[in-house]
């Protein structure tokens, strides 16, 4: 809760972390993202995808927006999966769309373009998540914080995770994920993770080295979604990630 007891540096609602090695991992999901085969237009009930996918009804997506405003990006749930065309399997929506998703190559000249909406599996079997009593209202979700004194003593290896209800509005260091003045890190990793409903960014890399943020999906988030603090960072991987919906937050940096 916001009014709870604070954890010297750590704050309250979270994990803190110092000195020691925070494992959380779920199965494996191939692919965490991928694109839309051909267009939907509004008010259609499913999408067609380009590759296969280990996706199974019940499960949450977010469609990208096609447009100029990034707004238009769409959470879903899957309610039913053709895979006749294992290639592009066809995936049936638990309501209409209500903006058109555009997918098709386009030719410029010699040119062949490729324009497609992104689509992004929300849905992880672990979940890591603030409550729904009171983190929406507040704007105040559950965060892991970590930090040591910078001599490599900490290990955070975070795989095909679900965080949602997630960071701490207006509150600097308050941030779902947060690699904090820690050092080189080559053996920390945030792989094949969706962070959505984020009201403070999601993935922060400050004073941290050798960190690797791969195929992560992140949706609906506050401020940079993914934040490298001071500009000294170095040789950090991050790579193959997809970011849809961030929208701006009044009390961060004036970049955010």
């Amino acid at each position: 809760m916001l009014k709870d007891p604070y954890l010297p540096l750590f704050g309250n609602k979270c994990i803190g972390l110092t000195n020691g090695i925070l494992d959380m991992h779920g199965p494996v999901r191939v692919p965490t993202w991928t694109t839309m085969n051909t267009t939907s237009d509004v008010g259609a009930t499913s999408i067609t995808l380009s590759v296969a996918v280990d996706w199974v009804a019940g499960e949450e997506i977010a469609i990208a927006s096609t447009s100029f405003n990034g707004r238009e990006a769409e959470k879903r749930t899957i309610v039913s999966i053709d895979k006749s065309n294992i290639d592009n399997p066809v995936l049936q929506l638990d309501k209409p769309l209500e903006f058109k998703h555009f997918a098709a190559t386009e030719t410029y000249g010699e040119k062949q373009i490729s324009i497609r909406a992104e689509v992004g599996l929300l849905s992880r079997n672990l979940k890591y998540k603030g409550d729904d009593a009171t983190t929406e209202v507040n704007q105040y979700g559950a965060i892991i914080f970590m930090h040591s004194a910078g001599d490599d003593s900490l290990a955070a290896r975070l795989s095909y995770t679900e965080f949602t209800n997630v960071g701490q509005a207006f509150k600097q260091g308050r941030y779902p994920i947060h690699f904090h003045l820690i050092g080189e890190v080559p053996m920390s990793y945030a792989l094949g993770n969706s962070v959505h409903k984020s009201f403070n960014r999601a993935f922060t890399i400050h004073g941290t080295k050798y960190l690797r943020i791969i195929d992560n999906v992140a949706f609906d988030t506050k401020g940079h979604t993914i934040f490298i603090e001071d500009g000294i960072e170095r040789r950090n991987h991050v790579e193959g990630n997809l970011i849809m919906m961030t929208k701006r937050s009044w009390s961060l940096l004036n970049t955010d």
